[in-house]
C-alpha cells in the first residue's frame, strides 16, 4: 500500500530547541518539577530492566535514562523520548545504552536486538546519533528507520534520510536503502513492505501519542510553547510540535493548542479518549480518509483505513502506512 507522509509547517524562526511545555492544569505530572527529556521512557510492555533492575508497567512519567545507564528488554518493548518528535523503540530480547542527554546531541547504542527510530520532525540544531557496533547512525530528514544489532548488523531507511560513520568510512542512504554495518560499507536496496512485530507495534504506538496529545493539548490552557507535557489521562509524555502540528511517518497528526481545528478527525473512541484520524494526503469528508488509516472504535458505522467508507453502526478498523 502507499506509504502516509505529510510535512510538517515550516518551524517558526528563533525557536529555542531547549523550550518545553509548562505543565498543564488539566494534565499534572507526578511531580511539578519534572519535565520530559531525552532518555524518557515513555511506554513499556512485557518485560524491561534498567541496569538490570525490572521496571513496573505503569512508568508515571518519572523513569529517564541517565548517561551510561542500560535499558534491556526480554519478552518485551519499550518506547523512549529522543528529542520532540522523536521516539525511539526497541523490541525483544534488544538492549540499549545511553550515551548522550543533551538535546543538541542526543545519543544511543544499540548493543543488542533491533531498534525502530520515528522521526516525525527533526530540527536544524538536532544532532541526534544511534551507535551499532562502532558506526554512527544520525538522521538527517523526518522518516522511519530501521537498525539491527544481531547476526549482521544493518541500518535501513523505510522513508527519510541517514548517514552512517564506521571509522573512515561515511555512506549516506535514502529511502528504500540499508547497509550492513561492516569495513566496507555500501548501499543496498531492500524490501520496505516487510513489516515485523516491532513495525506494527510501533505504528501503534504512534497512534497512541498521536491521541494522548490532542487530547492534552485540548485540555491545555497555557501560552504554546513547543515540546513534551504530560498527559496524566494517558499515563504518556504528550509532544506538540515545533510550528504547530507535524505527521509521523505512519500519518498520524499531532496538533498544538491553538491548532487543534486545522486536525482533520471525527470522534470516536480510543483507550481512555477520542480517536484522532489523520487526513493523509486529503481531507476528511464524510467519513472519507483521502489515503490515510484509520483504526479505534468509533462508535457508529465501519470505517476501513486507506479510503474506506463511514456509514452508520459498527466498528472501525485499520490499514495503510508503510506496506
Amino acid at each position: 500500500m502507499k506509504r502516509v507522509w505529510q510535512t510538517s509547517t515550516k518551524l517558526l524562526a528563533g525557536i529555542v530547541l531547549a523550550t518545553v511545555f509548562a505543565v498543564a492544569q488539566t494534565s499534572q505530572a507526578p511531580n511539578n518539577n519534572i519535565q520530559g527529556r531525552p532518555g524518557a521512557l515513555n511506554y513499556i510492555e512485557g518485560n524491561a530492566a534498567i541496569n538490570g533492575q525490572a521496571l513496573p508497567n505503569k512508568l508515571q512519567g518519572q523513569v529517564f535514562l541517565n548517561p551510561d545507564e542500560t535499558l534491556s528488554t526480554t519478552a518485551g518493548r519499550a518506547e523512549i523520548l529522543l528529542t520532540p518528535g522523536v521516539f525511539l523503540r526497541i523490541g525483544n530480547n534488544s538492549e540499549i545504552r545511553m550515551m548522550s542527554t543533551s538535546l543538541i546531541n542526543t545519543q544511543v547504542e544499540l548493543t543488542r536486538g533491533k531498534a525502530i527510530v520515528e522521526v516525525a520532525q527533526l530540527l536544524k540544531d538536532n544532532n541526534i546519533q544511534v551507535l551499532d557496533h562502532g558506526a554512527f547512525i544520525k538522521f538527517q530528514k523526518p522518516g522511519l528507520y530501521r537498525i539491527g544489532a544481531d547476526g549482521t548488523p544493518t541500518a535501513a531507511v523505510l522513508d527519510g534520510k541517514l548517514i552512517v560513520s564506521n571509522g573512515d568510512q561515511t555512506i549516506e542512504l535514502g529511502k528504500g536503502k540499508q547497509t550492513v554495518i561492516a569495513a566496507n560499507m555500501q548501499a543496498q536496496k531492500f524490501d520496505t513492505k516487510r513489516v515485523d512485530d516491532l513495525y506494527a507495534w510501533s505504528n501503534v504506538r504512534s497512534q497512541y501519542n498521536s491521541t494522548a496529545s490532542y487530547m492534552a493539548a485540548s485540555a491545555y490552557a497555557g501560552p504554546y510553547n513547543p515540546g513534551w507535557f504530560w498527559a496524566a489521562g494517558y499515563d504518556t509524555w504528550a509532544w506538540a510540535p515545533f510550528g504547530g502540528y507535524a505527521f509521523s511517518p505512519f500519518g498520524w497528526g499531532f496538533y498544538g493548542p491553538g491548532y487543534l481545528g486545522y486536525a482533520p478527525y471525527f470522534y470516536g473512541y480510543y483507550g481512555r479518549g477520542r480517536v484522532v484520524l489523520p487526513a493523509g494526503r486529503g481531507p476528511m469528508v464524510h467519513g472519507y480518509a483521502g489515503g490515510a488509516r484509520a483504526g479505534g472504535f468509533a462508535g457508529g458505522g465501519h470505517f476501513s483505513g486507506g479510503g474506506g467508507h463511514f456509514s452508520g453502526g459498527g466498528h472501525a478498523g485499520g490499514g495503510g502506512g508503510h506496506r
